[in-house]
């Protein structure tokens, strides 16, 4: 659940394993947006496009903070399902002329295969997939929920900059190096170290440590740290770390309902201050 001065958003996540086993997403959700002062229920969508979207949208934004200063750019992203069509989308819709290429790796060779022709085909980007050594990459963006590391080691060099969207993808030298030498950024800090289920958290808690308890001695900071303004320089390697804050579903479906309203001639009268990010 989530609200802000106008509006209530509900949140309902229905999610089992076997659903693969009968030709179903995992997960399913609705989001349901109420006016805030009666309750009154105003409008439903699919909680499941609406979160994806705002999960994509990460990607330019840590092209705005972690590459603002790049001509152009060479991508290497893991996965090839729904998160990842948005994050290609999203990086086309907000960098496509600073992008050099994007390679597509996958656990499946023939989804990444199909997911490279459907991407080019619909963006017109140079999207690839295939085995081979995509060489020097600027970003890794990973969009999986894998229970391992998958992204080798020297394909995290030096200069790297990480996008983690899914789950325990990264191994533990880059951790650390990171920590050590790097800078750290997570959208909330305190929700990263609650959800839990990604490499930077779980880095601490098989350690009997907590994510949010160390993040100041490892100057791990949340997006919304002034200090993140533009122009800020960061240190490399650099990590930031999304696990998807629920209020972003709320002004993503409140975004929607005033559209539709607007194009149905009843919108609101006077505008709530605009969301964070992009939606």
């Amino acid at each position: 659940m989530s609200a802000n001065a106008r509006y209530c958003a509900v949140k309902i996540v229905g999610s089992n394993a076997c659903n693969h086993a009968l030709g179903l997403p995992r997960s399913q959700s609705q989001l349901i947006l109420y006016d805030k002062l009666t309750m009154t229920p105003l409008a439903q969508f699919d909680g499941t496009a609406v979160s994806a979207r705002r999960t994509g949208a990460y990607a330019s934004i840590a092209v705005d903070l972690l590459l603002a200063h790049g001509e152009r750019l060479s991508i290497c992203l893991y996965g090839a399902g729904p998160i990842a069509d948005c994050v290609v989308d999203d990086l086309h819709a907000h960098h496509a002329h600073r992008i050099n290429r994007i390679h597509v790796c996958s656990r499946r060779p023939p989804s990444a295969q199909a997911f490279a022709a459907a991407a080019a085909a619909r963006t017109g980007l140079d999207v690839r997939s295939g085995d081979d050594d995509p060489g020097h990459v600027d970003l890794v963006i990973t969009a999986t929920n894998a229970g391992s590391p998958i992204v080798p080691v020297d394909r995290l060099h030096p200069d790297v900059a990480v996008l983690h969207l899914g789950g325990d993808e990264l191994p533990v030298s880059f951790i650390e190096a990171v920590l050590a030498r790097g800078s750290v950024i997570c959208d909330d800090v305190a929700s990263v170290c609650h959800r839990n289920s990604q490499s930077l958290p779980l880095y601490f808690s098989r350690q009997n440590l907590r994510l949010s308890d160390l993040g100041g001695l490892f100057r791990i900071r949340s997006l919304h740290d002034r200090t993140l303004g533009h122009g800020a320089v960061l240190a490399r390697p650099a990590l930031m770390t999304c696990v998807g804050l629920p209020v972003l579903d709320l002004y993503l479906a409140q975004w929607l309902y005033e559209q539709g309203a607007a194009a149905a001639g009843t919108a609101h009268t006077t505008a709530p201050p605009p969301p964070p990010g992009r939606a």
